[in-house]
């Protein structure tokens, strides 16, 4: 356990931090993670989920949906404080006919079960850690989720570090740019995203890569987790 905390406590940037985490936790048996930044005052995601170990198929089909607000676990375990199992918040919740379509339609591609970490931060800058594909015979117990949670827990207080550092930095987005990345933290493909702002794919690729750049990214999702937490974008 020290051993992750002192990585996380080092790490000098998202990407160093995203690494180690997802080797930590597929060492203890989830082979798949997910990290939400979330939208303050209302426990939704914010952003598209930072994401490892989850097939394409799957991120497409979650991302086809408003999975915003259709997905009720993120904000079920920010509610509840402590580790919870995907498949005990589904089955007991009453859901709306638009969440039942939305897990359906997860369930039919074999989508698996898996847990979700609270996380806490200044200024309820709050976020949540998704742990999938559990390998067979891994540890559930409550001890060792416990410490699996304290990780997330450290890792999210980084990354709030990590943003809080950045922030005054010489690394201002134009207004088009801070456009394009509000539609991108919400799942927006380049294609849509030229035609909801009447301009070419090409431009907003052009853009795109001045983004990455100046946030100082390689993927459209740390973009956009990065953009929220460092106050460029609103959440």
């Amino acid at each position: 356990m020290n051993d992750i905390l002192e990585k996380i406590a080092e790490a000098s940037s998202l990407p160093l931090l995203w690494r180690g985490m997802t080797r930590y936790y597929a060492r203890n048996g989830f082979g798949a993670v997910s990290y939400y930044w979330v939208k303050i005052g209302t426990n939704m995601p914010a952003t598209l989920p930072l994401q490892h170990g989850f097939s394409k198929k799957e991120v497409a089909l979650y991302c086809s949906f408003d999975f915003q607000r259709l997905d009720i676990v993120p904000r079920a375990a920010l509610a509840a404080g402590v580790p919870i199992r995907w498949h005990e918040v589904w089955g007991n919740t009453e859901l709306t006919v638009e969440e039942r379509q939305f897990l359906e339609a997860m369930r039919q591609i074999d989508f698996t079960d898996g847990f979700s970490l609270p996380c806490y931060g200044p200024g309820n800058r709050n976020g949540v850690v998704g742990l999938g594909r559990i390998a067979p015979g891994a540890d559930l117990s409550e001890e060792r989720m416990t410490q699996l949670h304290f990780a997330a827990q450290a890792a999210h207080l980084r990354i709030c570090g990590l943003f809080s550092e950045e922030t005054g930095r010489e690394r201002q987005l134009s207004a088009r740019e801070k456009e394009i990345l509000h539609w991108v933290a919400r799942g927006k493909s380049n294609t849509v995203i030229a035609d909801i702002l009447q301009i070419s794919p090409g431009t907003v690729d052009t853009y795109m890569r001045r983004i990455y750049e100046k946030l100082e990214v390689s993927d459209r999702t740390s973009a956009a987790v990065k953009g929220v937490g460092s106050g460029l974008i609103a959440a």
